[in-house]
């Protein structure tokens, strides 16, 4: 940065700066208030898969007692990424700022910090329905109508009432068979995929959607879906069943989709995580030859998703 790119600064008269860094309100972090945040202090951090055993079988009089094996899964690796950016400004034209705007640079340089996070953070969601984009132990997409079991077809005999629930024994869905739009029957749908799932063995485990993670678009279905005892889109006097789940909903404002909605359950019931590695940190330094000031902000960290298990998502329409 330059003083040609800088008139106004060089003189003193100006009324007011309207600076955006400074001037313009920040939305509240996100990311922190769904992912499990965590710190590492080394170059990766691997996370394993183990399923335990099944239902015990019953033993006759006098005979043996079957053993069973636990078994081990897959491995989540999650490697921390770094992130920097940097100014660079003019000697002369960080001595003529009358205003002191330049020397208020890092905090830019913050904010844009703070920014990455959280879009990084939405990505996970973002790009949850795809292969090639966000991954779990077992290899398939976050949201997927099939994650396959450990323990096979076995462990989907095992588990209770699952017959209109899964599409191909031996895997479970956190995703609907086909996407539904943000509607009273799709949320009671996640609640009951909620409510029957299993673990890998077939055994029902406790995991409930505690909240909605929505993009703007959606918020106002939301109210309509979760903001009266009475039953939505009907006058007759029914109650809403949805209340008694007590679902809240949280707006996520670096969704790209404007129709792609989720659920996650309480940060202990789910695998998503956010690893802090180098917290933001900032730095500068003068270029001898020519005076520049460079001034910059860098950080490291790694988000994922370990498991599938306490999260759904529907792609929308």
């Amino acid at each position: 940065m330059v003083r040609g790119a800088f008139a106004q600064l060089l003189a003193p008269g100006v009324h007011h700066n309207f600076v955006e860094w400074l001037d313009l309100l920040q939305r509240e972090e996100e990311y922190s208030k769904v992912l499990n945040v965590e710190n590492s202090t080394q170059a990766f951090e691997d996370e394993v898969q183990f399923a335990g055993v099944g239902p015990m079988t019953e033993k006759t009089e006098n005979d043996s007692i079957q053993y069973a094996d636990a078994i081990q899964g897959g491995t989540k690796r999650y490697i921390h990424l770094t992130y920097a950016l940097g100014c660079r400004t003019s000697w002369e034209l960080y001595e003529d700022d009358q205003y002191g705007i330049i020397k208020q640079v890092p905090k830019a340089l913050a904010r844009s910090a703070r920014f990455t996070k959280e879009m990084v953070s939405a990505n996970l969601f973002n790009r949850g329905f795809s292969s090639t984009g966000t991954t779990t132990v077992d290899g398939l997409s976050l949201f997927n109508n099939a994650h396959p079991l450990l323990g096979g077809s076995t462990a989907t005999n095992v588990g209770p009432g699952l017959g209109n629930v899964i599409s191909t024994p031996g895997t479970y869905p956190n995703r609907p068979a086909v996407d539904a739009d943000l509607s009273f029957t799709a949320v009671q749908l996640m609640i009951n995929q909620f409510e029957r799932m299993i673990d890998s063995q077939g055994l029902p485990i406790v995991t409930k959607p505690s909240m909605l993670f929505i993009p703007p678009e959606l918020k106002f279905i939301a109210r309509e879906l979760f903001g009266s005892p009475g039953k939505p889109y009907t006058t007759d006097n029914e109650i809403n069943a949805l209340v008694g789940d007590e679902l809240s909903y949280m707006v996520g404002h670096y969704f790209t989709s404007q129709s792609a909605w989720f659920a996650v359950a309480n940060k202990s019931e789910h695998q998503l995580k956010f690893f802090n590695r180098h917290a933001i940190d900032a730095d500068y330094d003068d270029d001898f030859d020519t005076r520049a000031l460079k001034q910059v902000s860098f950080m490291r960290f790694s988000v994922g998703a370990t498991h599938w298990i306490g999260t759904w998502g529907s792609n929308g329409p």
